[in-house]
C-alpha cells in the first residue's frame, strides 16, 4: 500500500512538472504573439523584445531541468538563431494564405516559440532521460560550491548576462545589416558561404576538436567560453577571407565594407550554430558513455559481491566441517588432513581471484577438481566427473568458478546414488566449453529457481556481449560457456 502511494505521488509530481513546463512554453508564446502585434500596430521594431522573451524562455526551461551553465549558453545561442529563421521563414509562408500585413509576422513568432520551447525541452529531458537509473549524476557539471536557487552558479549569472547582452547585440546587428540596401540578402549570404563545401568540412573537423578540447580540459567557465567564442571568431574571419578570395579556384571577390560585414556576421552566427550542435552532441554522448561506465560498475560490483557471497556459502562451510568432524571422531587423521587441505586449496582459490574477471580453463578445473575430491567425500560413489579438454583449450579464460557452479547444479538436483552414480561430463572444443548430465530430477526436491545459471548467463552478456548456451532436450541437460581470449575485455 505504501508503495503504490509512494508511486502515485511520484507520477502526481512529474505531471505537474511538465503541466508547469508547458504553461511557461504557451504563456511566452502568448507574450511573443502579443508583442509582435503590439508592436508591429505601434509600428516599432520588435526584434530585441521578442529576442529577450526567448532567452527568458529557454533560461527558465533550462533552470527548470536543472541544466549546468554549458548547456544552457548553448541552448540560448541555437534556439535563437533557428528561431530568427523560423520567424523569417515562417512569416513568408503564412503570408501566402493571409491578406493581412502584421498577422503573418504574429504568428509565426508564436508557432516559433513553440517549437523552441519544446524542442529545447524534449532535448533537456532526452539528456536527462539517459541519467533515470543514476540519481547522482545531473544532466548539468558537477555543482560548484555556492548555488542560486534555480541552480545556476552565483559566479555563472554575470556571464549568463553577458552572454545574453551579446545575443540582443548580435540580433539587432543582423537587422540592422539585412535591412540596408544591399548586393545581397541573408539567404544569399548563407548560400554563398556555404558554396566552399571542402571549407565548410574543414571548418565543421576544427570545431569538433574544439569541443572534445574544451570539455576534457580543466579550465573553469568563463576561460572556456573566452576560448570558445575567440576560436569561433577566428574560424569566421578565415572562412570569409576564404570566400572573398574565393579559394582554391579564385579569381578573387571584391566586396564593399557592408558586404563584408555581412558576411562576417552571418558567418559567426552560423559556426557558433555548428559550435553548439557539436557541443551538445559531445555532451550527450559523452553523458551516455558515462551512464555505461556506471552500468559496468554496478555489474562488476554484482559480480564481486556474488563471488563473495560464494567465499562465504554457509551450506557449503558446514556440510564441510560436519564431515571433517565425522572424520576426526572416526580416526582417519590422514583422511582428514588431506580433507583440510583440499578445504583450503578452495578458499585460496576464491580468495586468490576474487579481484579477477576470468580464470584460465586449467586454473578452473583444477579448482573443479579439488571441489568434486570434497564432495566425494560425503557422497562417496554417488556421481562421477569426466573431462575431455585438449590441452589447446586449457589456455583459454573463463569466469571463475562457472564451471564449479554448473556441476554444484547438477549434484544438486539430480538424484545421486552408487549403484546408479550421476555421470557429469566436462568437454571443450573451439566452441566452448560445455558441462552436460543426464535429467533424473530429485522427486522431492524444489522447483529450480535457475538464479545462479541466470547470474552466469548475465555475467557473460553483460561484461563480454557473449551468450551462454542452454540445452534440454527431456533426457540431457548441458549448459555451454564461451571461451575467452586474453586479448578479450570488458564491453563498455
Amino acid at each position: 500500500m505504501k508503495i503504490r502511494k509512494f508511486e502515485n505521488i511520484v507520477i502526481t509530481h512529474a505531471l505537474t512538472m511538465t503541466i508547469r513546463t508547458s504553461v511557461i512554453i504557451h504563456i511566452f508564446a502568448l507574450l511573443h504573439f502579443a508583442v509582435s502585434y503590439a508592436c508591429r500596430l505601434a509600428g516599432i521594431d520588435d526584434e530585441i523584445l521578442l529576442t529577450l522573451l526567448t532567452v527568458l524562455m529557454v533560461s527558465m526551461l533550462c533552470v527548470k531541468m536543472k541544466a549546468g551553465m554549458e548547456l544552457t549558453v548553448s541552448s540560448i545561442i541555437l534556439t535563437n538563431v533557428i528561431g530568427y529563421f523560423l520567424g523569417v521563414y515562417g512569416a513568408r509562408l503564412i503570408a501566402v494564405f493571409s491578406d493581412s500585413d502584421m498577422l503573418p509576422h504574429s504568428l509565426s513568432t508564436l508557432m516559433t516559440t513553440e517549437i523552441i520551447g519544446w524542442g529545447t525541452l524534449l532535448l533537456l529531458k532526452a539528456i536527462g532521460k539517459a541519467l533515470e537509473r543514476h540519481p547522482e549524476h545531473t544532466i548539468g557539471p558537477p555543482p560548484p560550491t555556492a548555488r542560486t536557487a534555480d541552480g545556476i552558479s552565483k559566479k555563472h549569472i554575470i556571464l549568463l548576462a553577458v552572454v545574453i547582452i551579446l545575443i540582443i547585440f548580435a540580433r539587432a546587428a543582423i537587422t540592422r545589416l539585412f535591412s540596408l540596401r544591399t548586393a545581397y540578402s541573408l539567404s544569399e549570404t548563407v548560400r554563398f558561404l556555404l558554396s566552399n563545401s571542402g571549407m565548410a568540412v574543414v571548418i565543421l573537423c576544427l570545431l569538433v576538436l574544439l569541443v572534445r578540447h574544451i570539455r576534457k580540459s580543466g579550465w573553469n567557465t568563463y576561460m572556456k567560453s573566452g576560448i570558445a567564442a575567440g576560436t569561433c571568431i577566428l574560424l569566421s574571419g578565415i572562412a570569409v577571407l576564404i570566400a572573398r578570395l574565393n579559394l582554391p579556384s579564385g579569381p578573387a571577390y571584391t566586396f564593399s565594407l557592408l558586404e563584408y560585414l555581412q558576411l562576417l556576421t552571418v558567418s559567426v552566427m552560423m559556426i557558433l550554430i555548428c559550435f553548439s550542435l557539436v557541443y551538445i552532441a559531445d555532451y550527450a554522448i559523452g553523458l551516455n558513455a558515462a551512464v555505461r561506465m556506471e552500468r559496468d560498475k554496478a555489474n562488476l560490483a554484482e559480480f564481486q559481491y556474488e563471488r563473495l557471497k560464494q567465499q562465504v556459502n554457509p551450506h557449503f562451510l558446514f556440510n564441510s566441517l560436519n564431515i571433517l568432524d565425522c572424520l576426526v571422531l572416526d580416526g582417519n587423521t590422514a583422511q582428514a588432513s588431506t580433507y583440510i587441505h583440499k578445504l583450503a586449496g578452495i578458499y585460496r582459490y576464491m580468495l586468490k581471484y576474487d579481484d579477477r574477471t576470468t580464470v584460465t580453463v586449467e586454473d578452473e578445473m583444477n579448482f573443479v577438481g579439488l571441489y568434486t575430491d570434497l564432495l566425494k567425500v560425503r557422497f562417496e560413489d554417488g556421481f562421477s566427473v569426466e573431462t575431455d579438454i585438449p590441452e589447446r583449450i586449457k589456455g583459454f579464460n573463463v569466469i571463475p568458478c562457472s564451471v564449479q557452479m554448473l556441476i554444484e547444479n547438477a549434484i544438486k538436483h539430480n538424484r545421486l546414488g552408487k549403484e546408479d552414480p550421476l555421470v557429469i561430463t566436462v568437454n571443450a572444443d573451439d566452441n566452448g566449453l560445455s558441462v552436460s548430465n543426464p535429467l533424473r530430477p530429485k522427486l522431492s526436491a524444489a522447483e529450480s529457481t535457475k538464479v545462479g545459471l541466470n547470474y552466469l548467463k548475465r555475467q557473460y552478456m553483460d561484461l563480454y556481449g557473449k551468450e551462454v548456451e542452454v540445452v534440454s532436450d527431456g533426457s540431457v541437460f548441458s549448459v555451454t560457456i564461451p571461451l575467452l581470449h586474453k586479448s578479450d575485455s570488458i564491453i563498455s
